[in-house]
């Protein structure tokens, strides 16, 4: 029995939509809710997804106009398979459907931009489910064919530009006579103090939902020949800077060595990046999907105030700068953890 697959009605029924994208060839074996094709009526797009396990055929051309709710393939029982070559020796393998996978419709779309193999990856998700977050993963740390690790960053990037509606806050923190000796780690350890009053900047989007982290797992932002990188310092508001500033001292030394694994990668909630080495004051981080915010942190430059009394003393100040996606963080919220951060840090 054949199970017809209908094009979606996304405006009106009778209106014409085209299918932008097939995923499965002529003749390929399916399961029962895998992603088969993407298809767009104006400006909306929409997935279309196996009703049943079987093999797709009878695929309409993609972007020949079809109208809303009428068939785009069948998925039938069996197909006809060639007849064997005369005297070949290999056997052609029956096709099987692929397993079920279950992912968000945002981890699918990431994985085919992408180019990730959504069956090889495991999920984090409740029961197994693959997120976006975990389709990033992957991403950054599959070698990318062709092109390296710097195409997979530059893909993340332009994702994080175009998806993400960026809010940068500049702060300008006076740290006092006395600068902390490891200045990456302290901001680390304090970002991640000051999340757990910030659960909205903690955690990760996956698609139009946020879902907040129980514990902040800051990424650390590392240059590395081939681009930058950001594996995470796991629990950092639980241990001292010392072992924080420890822990980024041997991600940034096998980050060189390139022997950072997938772990290393996983689960980040929020990510810190410093260029105060490069002379930086303020700048704006760019959002490490599927995170929704980041801090930036300028160089320390040593300036004269005047104190309560009108004298003239010395100073050390920083500029921090926390990149924020509006879509799911208030402004407000924004600028009270900047705040909480920066008060934690004045001296």
């Amino acid at each position: 029995m054949a199970l017809e697959v209908l094009m979606p009605v996304i405006t009106a029924s009778g209106e014409e939509a085209v299918v932008t994208a097939w995923f499965v060839d002529e003749g390929d074996a399916c399961s029962e809710g895998l992603l088969i094709a993407e298809v767009q009526a104006e400006k909306i797009s929409a997935e279309v997804e196996a009703l049943g396990a079987g093999y797709v055929v009878d695929r309409v051309a993609v972007n020949d106009p079809v109208l809303q709710g009428s068939p785009i393939c069948r998925i039938v029982e069996s197909v006809e398979k060639p007849a064997p070559v005369a005297g070949a020796t290999a056997l052609v393998a029956e096709r099987k459907p692929s397993p079920r996978v279950v992912a968000s419709p945002a981890a699918k779309r990431v994985a085919r931009e992408l180019g990730v193999d959504l069956p090889a990856v495991i999920g984090s998700g409740p029961g197994g489910r693959v997120t976006e977050a975990d389709i990033l993963a992957a991403a950054e740390t599959a070698p990318a064919v062709g092109s390296g690790l710097r195409a997979v960053i530059g893909r993340n990037m332009l994702r994080s530009h175009a998806e993400t509606a960026a809010v940068t806050l500049h702060s300008k923190i006076d740290l006092g006579a006395e600068v902390p000796p490891h200045i990456t780690a302290t901001i680390v350890k304090t970002a991640a103090e000051t999340l757990t009053d910030h659960p909205h900047l903690n955690g990760h989007r996956d698609g139009e939902r946020f879902d907040p982290a129980q514990v902040a797992q800051v990424a650390v932002a590392i240059q590395t020949d081939e681009g930058l990188v950001a594996p995470v310092v796991r629990d950092a508001a639980s241990h001292s800077v010392e072992d924080v500033a420890a822990a980024i001292q041997d991600l940034a030394v096998r980050a060189a060595n390139k022997t950072l694994t997938a772990a290393d990668y996983e689960g980040g909630t929020f990510t810190v990046t410093n260029l105060g080495a490069y002379g930086i004051d303020g700048f704006t981080p760019i959002i490490s999907l599927p995170q929704v915010a980041i801090l930036g942190v300028g160089a320390i430059r040593r300036v004269p105030v005047i104190d309560g009394d009108g004298a003239i003393t010395a100073t050390n100040q920083i500029v921090l700068s926390l990149t924020f996606d509006h879509v799911f963080v208030d402004g407000a919220h924004a600028a009270a953890f900047l705040q909480q951060v920066g008060d934690a840090l004045a001296g």
